[in-house]
């Protein structure tokens, strides 16, 4: 028979998410539903075990009340689940250590071999900080289980270092499956004949990663390549048109009036970055500080990025009437140097306003 298998990771329950302020309390209880949602998709596809690839807790002294829930929530699913340590719950210190576990629930925090007999499954634990062993046990045994599978925690290279795993290992391990964890967007690294995923992250960590989060269903059947396929459980999302906004400025008058037009675009699981282009002709200067400031509370995450230009400010009052008499009489007398006054003057007219530089 196929085995069917749930692979997620970085988890990260109990996460703080200070860059959140006031909205992390309500995206950590996301987060944990996002995790109920993957047991739930586990039980709808009908998996014969779940691999979670470390970082299930975001530190090894996250508060009990999330471990006794992730207890709760794996003891029900009444399926194998086969945990590994991460880099932010690593084995000496892990959540796990210290508490009676559920019969179903297999802690593995040494680099080996566990057997799931029933299943006709060999799993290849590969906790985090453990890579010195990875290569003599990322091997398939001729004589061992029908289906061997690998679960890991670490990262691949990448331009800013070498990572602690070897690309070079996957296609020798002749292993029917390595789930990976560690990067918090799922990433496809198959080689050879054996298939290599990171799931990503099933909720939101930081807005960088892919949206919305996802669990990798992963069937493994004899003498055929794995099969896999990601299933989204997470709430947090990029709205229907894309990750990145751009919007033109030009047709706007005030500051108001553009806040109004991205409101319609906002929910409070939303992730967005709204780039700003055209040309601000508006009398008050366009701040995307304080654009994403009043628009923080309607959305999850927003970064408002200026690539904007300024419009032609005029003197609308006595006192830049003034400023701008006394920039005429020194241009008289600038020579070369006029078209600086001009910058100057504008600049001066933005400050005035409440621009920042």
């Amino acid at each position: 028979m196929a085995v069917r298998l749930l692979h997620m990771a970085d988890v990260h329950l109990g996460r703080a998410f200070g860059y959140l302020a006031e909205r992390a309390h309500d995206h950590q209880q996301r987060l944990f539903q996002a995790f109920m949602r993957a047991t739930e998709v586990a039980r709808q596809h009908e998996c014969h075990a779940i691999l979670i690839a470390g970082d299930l807790f975001d530190s090894p002294r996250v508060a009990r009340q999330w471990v006794d829930r992730a207890l709760d929530a794996l003891s029900a699913v009444h399926l194998p689940v086969l945990v590994i340590p991460g880099n932010h719950d690593p084995a000496e210190h892990h959540p796990f250590r210290e508490r009676n576990l559920p019969a179903n629930l297999h802690f593995l925090p040494r680099a080996e071999r566990h057997e799931l007999p029933a299943l006709g499954l060999s799993v290849v634990a590969c906790p985090a900080g453990t890579a010195r062993e990875w290569g003599r046990l990322l091997v398939r045994e001729p004589d061992g289980a029908p289906y061997q599978v690998a679960l890991l925690h670490g990262s691949m290279p990448t331009p800013d270092g070498p990572g602690d795993l070897n690309p070079s290992l996957i296609a020798h391990s002749q292993l029917d499956y390595i789930a990976l964890g560690d990067w918090h967007s799922p990433q496809d690294f198959s080689a050879g004949n054996t298939a290599c995923w990171y799931s990503g992250a099933p909720e939101m960590i930081l807005p960088d990663q892919r949206l919305p989060g996802c669990v990798l269903i992963v069937e493994v059947e004899h003498g055929q390549p794995a099969r896999v396929q990601p299933i989204p459980v997470g709430y947090a999302c990029y709205p229907s048109s894309g990750a990145e906004i751009t919007m033109d400025i030009t047709s706007f008058n005030d500051s108001q009036q553009l806040i109004e037009a991205i409101l319609p675009l906002l929910t409070p699981e939303t992730v967005v970055q709204i780039r700003l282009i055209g040309r601000w002709g508006g009398a008050e200067p366009l701040e995307p500080f304080q654009i994403q400031r009043r628009l923080q509370p309607f959305c999850l995450w927003i970064r408002v990025v200026p690539a904007f230009q300024m419009g032609v400010l005029e003197p609308d009052n006595p006192f830049e009437r003034v400023f701008a008499s006394v920039v005429t009489e020194c241009k008289a007398q600038a020579g070369s140097s006029a078209e600086l006054l001009d910058e100057a003057f504008q600049l001066g007219l933005y400050l005035l306003r409440g621009g920042r530089l």
